[in-house]
């Protein structure tokens, strides 16, 4: 079983800028903690998503159609995950969603 975590993205995702004050993501499954750390620069919303797939992470954009065209990063992960956090998730204004793949399959971007 699988969960997707739907992460906000900034008002302006077309350049991200990571900088050391908003470059980590913490996962935790149960009472463990795993740390990435995304490495500084400016990036396009694709860019982030390929260094977030260079970590080992199941990264891809996903799409809300209704209400509006909303674009999300969704991280794909063992049902053993309770929760994501970190510098980065309050950059990108926190988690939009968490399920378990009730939403359509054609609101994943795959790119």
């Amino acid at each position: 079983m699988m969960k997707r975590f739907w992460l906000h993205l900034p008002n302006k995702n077309d350049s991200l800028e990571i900088t050391t004050t908003n470059n980590k993501l913490s996962l935790f499954e149960s009472a463990n903690e795993k740390v990435y750390t995304i490495d500084t620069g400016k990036y396009s919303l694709k860019n982030l998503i390929d260094n977030l797939v260079s970590k080992g992470l199941n990264a891809k954009i996903g799409e809300i159609k209704s209400p509006k065209n909303l674009k999300l990063i969704v991280l794909f992960l063992d049902n053993s995950f309770t929760n994501v956090s970190g510098s980065f998730i309050n950059f990108i204004d926190g988690i939009e969603s968490i399920d378990t793949g009730d939403r359509q399959e054609g609101n994943i971007i795959h790119i």
